[in-house]
């Protein structure tokens, strides 16, 4: 028996499905029982619903084998630490394994930490079936790609795992959850769900935890796979709308037109995440198959109103390509969200003027536009790093400190306790985001001038 847990990372009202670990449960060879136990549920307790299987199933044919949990940096992780303690506190034997984005990161102090066993780095379903076998004595746990463990009290991280598209595992077996409680209404639809279509992203972003984590790789499902899916949770279900949890949707025109026209008569609304300079090499009657489609709103990483550091954050785009996409996406009925970072550590106060500036001529393109901040904080990354800043100088030893207020602010990207970012700075940017939210932000250039002073 198999427990997999989704720790709690969001109010229940705004739960969607455990993609990650339905897609590991998915890849366990038949035979394997397992139980998903989901924290965002109403009234979920992950921790007593773990301990009350295990000890059901202790001294049984089939007791509980191992607890893997999906832990992503934030939220989730606050809530992660105390429930893999109490687990191990109670249940000493039975292995505790960490996985996605937070120890594919930061695997040192999660190895560091008593109550994790093994951590899974990367692509974790060929890595869990190995893991099986070194549980089960049968195989060396130092011969497992993409495995973290412990020699005794000594860490160990092993390279990691080539990857595989989705197309190699099986569907997710939507049937073992409850799916009408996971569809939740959106600005979408009244019954939105998730879906993720393909693993990595192929770009270079240094400021990209996706990028850190997996390196600049992508691997994409079959048009055929996707529309299989969605065609049954919209089918049997009555899902509305989707958000595609990919980190990057569309990069090959010939794949976009076919996924559009595959699921296009599924008549659902449905929100992605898309590279700029990809969609601006799309025609347009590209552009109009998307839309036939029902995308309705896509998100967009424009980062900076600036192309110098656009170059230096290897964006490898330009603040021309993101106000001709802007008037792309006005032009076709599809709402933009755009994210930028705040907070360039080797001159802050120009880089959030610069981007104030930026956005409000964006505001005059598209004047339906979303704004989405997120202030800079280092990420470990494979080859360099952002402007002057070493991302593994300071970053904490252990789990309990990871858990600290001050952390979770700099995780999330929202409230940073970085020198170089004063508070005033941070409140310049979060004022100018809610005056935009109002529709204040005005649509001539004498009145930029106005607005930027006054904020």
């Amino acid at each position: 028996m198999i427990l997999l847990l989704n720790t709690r990372a969001t109010k229940a009202k705004n739960r969607r499905f455990p993609l990650s670990l339905l897609a590991l449960a998915a890849a366990l060879p038949k035979g394997v029982r397992w139980e998903i136990l989901d924290g965002n549920l109403e009234n979920a307790d992950p921790a007593a619903e773990a301990a009350a299987i295990i000890s059901a199933r202790a001294g049984t044919s089939d007791p509980v084998r191992m607890v893997g949990m999906t832990v992503m940096p934030g939220p989730q992780l606050l809530s992660a630490v105390p429930v893999a303690r109490a687990l191990k506190e109670c249940f000493p034997d039975v292995p505790i394994v960490w996985g996605g984005y937070f120890p594919s990161l930061y695997a040192a102090p999660v190895l560091r930490a008593s109550y994790v066993d093994y951590l899974v780095r990367g692509q974790g379903e060929r890595t869990l079936l190995d893991l099986l076998g070194v549980l089960a004595g049968r195989v060396d746990p130092a011969s497992v790609a993409g495995l973290g463990w412990k020699d005794g009290e000594e860490p160990r991280l092993n390279p990691e795992r080539i990857w595989e598209g989705p197309d190699a595992f099986p569907h997710v077996p939507w049937r073992r959850v409850d799916v009408p409680t996971y569809l939740r209404p959106s600005a979408l639809g009244e019954r939105s769900g998730v879906y993720q279509a393909s693993i990595g992203c192929p770009y270079t972003c240094n400021f990209c935890g996706v990028i850190g984590a997996f390196g600049s790789r992508e691997k994409f499902a079959s048009p055929a796979r996707t529309e299989a899916d969605l065609a049954l949770l919209a089918g049997r279900h009555g899902m509305d709308a989707v958000h595609f949890y990919d980190n990057n949707f569309f990069l090959r025109e010939d794949h976009a037109v076919e996924l559009c026209e595959r699921i296009a008569p599924l008549g659902i609304k449905w929100w992605a995440e898309a590279r700029i300079d990809a969609m601006l090499r799309f025609s347009d009657a590209t552009w109009r198959t998307i839309r036939r489609a029902g995308l309705t709103m896509a998100y967009f990483g424009a980062e900076s109103g600036s192309n110098e550091r656009l170059k230096k954050m290897s964006k490898n785009l330009t603040i021309e390509q993101t106000l001709a996409l802007a008037a792309k996406t006005k032009e076709h009925g599809i709402f933009p969200e755009f994210s930028f970072m705040f907070g360039d550590p080797d001159d802050p106060e120009d880089d959030v003027a610069t981007n104030l500036a930026f956005i409000e001529k964006l505001a005059a393109v598209n004047p339906d536009l979303k704004l989405i901040t997120y202030f800079y904080t280092p990420t470990p990354q494979r080859r360099g790093t952002y402007g002057n800043v070493d991302p593994l100088s300071a970053t904490p030893a252990t789990l309990e400190e990871w858990t600290t207020p001050e952390w979770l602010g700099w995780m999330t990207h929202e409230d940073p306790h970085v020198p170089w970012l004063p508070r005033r700075l941070k409140e310049r940017v979060e004022d100018f985001a809610r005056r935009l939210k109002g529709g204040l932000v005005p649509a001539d250039s004498q009145a930029y001038g106005h607005l930027r002073e006054a904020v």
